[in-house]
């Protein structure tokens, strides 16, 4: 045992001489080898990705094949199977660079026109539902159903493709409970995660919900999330208000 145990020692020792007796030069060499490779992979996959971002634009659905990809980016089969084991890898990969280099990007750019916690939480809720509708509608919706099927069979990786538009939330709601007490039994990540999921229902409800069926407003969801919270939405509604109905007081004082 002691024997065995003294091999592995000079081994390990041989082998730190050996990485020692390397010259710099060549030490370097070797990094930018190494370097130029990673940049070569990155790349490569990005441009898998990005082929089956237009394929998803033009159909409107993920009903594409692994060969379509394949032939819209201009590599091989074999170099795909390199980086993704499958469609569904490279689906994922989809969702998660829309969230991390699309949508987010933009909801930060639209809260970032705002000082105000709450004016800001009400931007990022905008941008959100501004989403699911109009040009980008037909590509959220595919996205979403397709997320809606991640949600049952690999929560981990659609957790992971949504955790850069949850930090967002998470750092909009630290600002609001700075300036406003949230309630007594709220956390700020119990009040995103909260905030997060019932946001991401309405939406999903407006691009998978029937035809005809009423979408809750952008400032609806605003207001019922910051009175969830315990805060109080200061904001003037948009429009002009409408007066409260007066009420007749009888002699006894009650309406």
């Amino acid at each position: 045992m002691s024997s065995g145990r003294t091999k592995r020692t000079a081994a390990r020792a041989s082998a730190a001489l050996d990485d020692e007796a390397i010259p710099s030069w060549k030490r370097q060499s070797m990094e930018r080898s190494l370097q130029a490779a990673r940049a070569r992979a990155h790349e490569r996959s990005d441009r898998f990705v990005a082929a089956a971002t237009e394929l998803l634009r033009e159909q409107g659905t993920t009903s594409f094949t692994v060969q379509d990809v394949v032939e819209r980016s201009g590599m091989s089969i074999r170099t795909f199977y390199k980086y993704f084991a499958s469609k569904e890898d490279l689906l994922i990969a989809v969702s998660e660079t829309v969230v991390a280099r699309e949508a987010v990007p933009r909801l930060r750019a639209l809260v970032a026109k705002h000082k105000d916690p709450l004016r800001r939480l009400r931007a990022f809720i905008d941008g959100l539902v501004d989403l699911a509708s109009g040009v980008t509608k037909p590509v959220a919706r595919t996205l979403t159903s397709y997320q809606n099927r991640l949600a049952e069979s690999r929560p981990a990786d659609l957790a992971q493709a949504m955790q850069p538009q949850f930090d967002l939330l998470l750092e909009l709601i630290e600002d609001v409970a700075r300036v406003h007490p949230l309630r007594a039994d709220l956390t700020v990540e119990r009040a995103a995660r909260l905030t997060h999921n019932l946001v991401l229902s309405a939406v999903h409800s407006r691009l998978l919900g029937p035809e005809g069926e009423e979408d809750i407003p952008a400032e609806t969801l605003w207001r019922f999330c910051v009175a969830g919270m315990g805060v109080e939405a200061d904001e003037p509604r948009s429009g002009k208000a409408k007066k409260a109905p007066s009420r007749r007081r009888t002699a006894s004082g009650r309406s």
